[in-house]
Parts: structure tokens; sequence; C-alpha cells
């Protein structure tokens, strides 16, 4: 069985997937958010502060497999970017704050940027997670390049999204991007690993 690269997915199917995408990713969201619209934050268990953060792997951390035009339907992974370049990932860790007020504004923000990642060419695929224990969420996101993602990043509906971060985010919230040619390493447990070194000291 073989596995083709992006370049030969025809651009028909980039535009439907990119749809399904933005559905899946709001949806998450939603769901995430749903689960922390009381006062308990939407955990359901007592976690320990220290196995709650961006850089440790939540024991109970359930996600979706990578989807998008971007991954080969029969195999289910990610396809290998085209000879000579690489894909930029993306990747981020938030636990909402508690309140009905933040799903009222959750549903303000996220909606308009649901019509954008509708629209955004450029996205390749996208995995979420969830942890009931820490309340928390992540994504991992690939794009075909740098650029496509910053295109994204810089949309009104995102720039939008990132003033209201402090609003509907705990502070412990994480961002990171990086580049790699290696489709097979894009995984959920990689991000983790890269966000966790940003709070390495330095040598």
């Amino acid at each position: 069985m073989t596995t083709r690269g992006f370049d030969q997915i025809p651009s028909a199917t980039i535009a439907r997937s990119s749809g399904a995408l933005a559905a899946a990713f709001i949806a998450a969201l939603g769901a995430i958010l749903s689960g922390c619209s009381s006062d308990s934050g939407g955990k359901t268990t007592d976690a320990p502060l220290a196995e709650c953060t961006g850089g440790v792997l939540e024991a109970d951390l359930a996600a979706e497999p990578l989807r998008g035009p971007g991954v080969d339907p029969e195999t289910g992974k990610l396809r290998p970017p085209p000879e000579g370049s690489s894909y930029t990932v993306s990747a981020t860790y938030g636990v909402p704050r508690p309140g009905d007020a933040v799903m009222e504004r959750y549903v303000q923000i996220f909606g308009a940027i649901q019509g954008q990642l509708a629209a955004q060419p450029g996205l390749l695929a996208l995995q979420l997670g969830q942890s009931p224990s820490c309340g928390s969420g992540r994504t991992l996101a690939v794009w075909a390049s740098t650029d496509a993602m910053y295109e994204f990043v810089t949309s009104p509906a995102h720039l939008a999204g990132i003033d209201a971060a402090d609003e509907l985010l705990e502070p412990t919230y994480v961002v990171t991007h990086w580049e790699t040619a290696e489709a097979d390493g894009i995984t959920l447990a990689d991000s983790v690993r890269r966000i966790r070194a940003l709070d390495a000291p330095a040598p």
C-alpha cells in the first residue's frame, strides 16, 4: 500500500475536508468548555496540580486520530510532505475558566473562528484531545507551511480569540509551533515534550 504526498491531493478534496475539520475543531472545543461551565471546572477527579500542566501528558487524555485532507484515508496516517519540504505543526494546551459566562463568550468568539477555518487554505490535519481529570484540552494542527499557519493566526477572527484568551483560559495555557519533515513523528506526545522543553532552564 502506497502513501500519497499532499501535493497529489485534488484541491476540491482539500476544500471539502477543511470544512469538516472546522466543524470537528469547534465541536471538540465546545465539549471541553461545556464540561467546564460549572464551578467545578469540569474536573471529574482531583488530579495533582503538578500533573495538570502543558508539559505533562495527562493519564486520561482522550484524543481522536489526526483528521483532514493531509491524512491518507486508507492508512489513517499523515501523508509525507512533498520532497524537499516540511510541515509546520502548531500545538496548544489550555484549561477553560469555569462559568456560564465563559461559555457565552466562547460561542461568540469561536463561532467566528469556525467560519474562518472552514475557508482556511493550508490546514492539512487536526487532532484534538481532552482530559476529564484536569479539565484541559489540547490541539495539534498540521499546516502546509508557516505562512499558511500565520494567515490563520493573523485573521480577524483568530486575533479576536487571542484577545479573549485571558478571559476564557486559565493562565497556564501554552501555544507553540515547529517545522518537521517527519510526518510519523507528529503526535500529541511529541507536542507535550516540546511544550515541556519551553519551561526547561537554559543550559
